[in-house]
Order: structure tokens, then sequence, then C-alpha cells
């Protein structure tokens, strides 16, 4: 990454994160654009805590791994669009592709995720483009900051260690950008969203009940552990 703090190596350090992904020119990368370091791997307090900082935003030790893909995701929806800054509607855009968790979520409030998605894509495509050619990495927009930092206050009010597709959905109920409205147009609001995730973690939580209790008579290895709904 270029920094001279001294402790690159191994694994992805927050100063990395930090230079690389933040600073000069915001460019949002690929977690393999990152150059690792040798500190030992972070505590999950500190995990935590670190979500309350928004340059850390985009590290992956702070989401879990179904809630990270959809930053992963920005890269693309923004190369396909071919749009110089990604925002919040490229994160709506990402978070609700085809039989992603967030899709579940939506269409368990009563909601078509397909539609919701289209609004995302129609904003972002009345945004503009950039000259072809150019071939660099989106910059960080300044709505999809704030979305972040609204995700990680969601995390922080439900008591949540990682942040999650969840956080993600209610924070865009608050995005001033795009979200609130076609939040809103989908009838979507935080007593829909938050009755969803509830259901659905209950369902996932019979369900691995099931699981247990089938793998116990059979007296069975327990089949994987499967991803939770609202993550």
């Amino acid at each position: 990454c270029g920094s001279s703090h001294g402790r690159c190596a191994t694994a992805p350090c927050p100063m990395c994160y930090m230079l690389c992904a933040i600073s000069a020119a915001l460019a949002i990368a690929p977690p393999s654009a990152f150059v690792a370091c040798r500190r030992p791997a972070l505590s999950r307090h500190r995990c935590a805590r670190m979500a309350e900082n928004a340059d850390e935003l985009l590290s992956p030790a702070l989401w879990t791994v179904q809630g990270y893909s959809s930053v992963q995701g920005l890269v693309p929806v923004c190369q396909r669009l071919n749009q110089r800054r990604a925002e919040a509607e490229h994160l709506g855009i990402s978070l609700l592709a085809d039989g992603s968790i967030a899709c579940r979520v939506v269409a368990a409030a009563g909601a078509d995720p397909r539609s919701l998605r289209v609004g995302f894509e129609d904003f972002a495509a009345a945004q503009g483009v950039r000259a072809r050619g150019g071939g660099e990495a989106p910059q960080l927009g300044e709505s999809l900051l704030a979305l972040l930092r609204k995700a990680a206050a969601q995390r922080r009010l439900l008591v949540d260690e990682r942040l999650s597709a969840k956080h993600v959905l209610l924070a865009l109920l608050e995005d001033a950008r795009c979200g609130a409205r076609l939040m809103r147009e989908a009838n979507l609001d935080r007593a829909s969203l938050t009755a969803a995730i509830t259901l659905l973690q209950a369902e996932h939580s019979r369900s691995k009940e099931r699981g247990a209790s089938s793998s116990g008579d059979r007296g069975a290895v327990s089949a994987p552990r499967a991803a939770s709904p609202t993550g």
C-alpha cells in the first residue's frame, strides 16, 4: 500500500485501509489490493469499537461475510454503470443482488426487492457517466460514507457485533440522497423491516434447532451451519 507505518506483512490492518481506501483520492479497491500486516488478529470487542470510526468502515473485519459482499460489489456496480464515484445508490444496488439476504428481508417485509433495486438503478443512471477509457477505481462518495456511518449507528443501536445487510437496509431509510424516498415508495419503514428481520431470525433459529435435533437422533455429524438470514 506504500504506507510508512512499517507493519505491513500478513493481515490487513486499519492503517492500511485508511491510507489506501480513504486517503489519496479516496479510491475503493478490492480486499486483495490491500497489503497485509503482521499484527495479531483484532479482538471482537476492538472490531466493534473500530466501527465507530468512519475511516475504518471499509474493513472486512467489521462486517459479516454476507454483509461485506455488498461492499465488495461496489466496484463492479460502478464499473458496469461507468460511474466515477460510488454513492449510496450503488450500495443499494449491490445490497439487493438477486438471492441476497437483503432481498429476503425486503420480500418478508412485503415489498418487491427487484422493483426496489430498479429504483436504485434508475437513480444511478440519471447521474451521468464518466468518459470512456477511465480505468481508475471509483472514488468514495459523500453519500456512501454517510450511509456507512448510519449503518454503523444502527449496529450500535441494535447492540450487534458486526455490520450486516440489516443495518444497511435500516440506514437506507434515512438516506437523504435517494434511499429514504425509494424505501418509502416501496412502503418500507423501520417497523416493517424490523418485523421481517425478527421473522427471518426466528425461522433460522427453528431451522437450526430442527437440524441439531435430527442430527442427534441419527447420531450423525451436524450439517454445516447456514448463514444468518440477516447477515
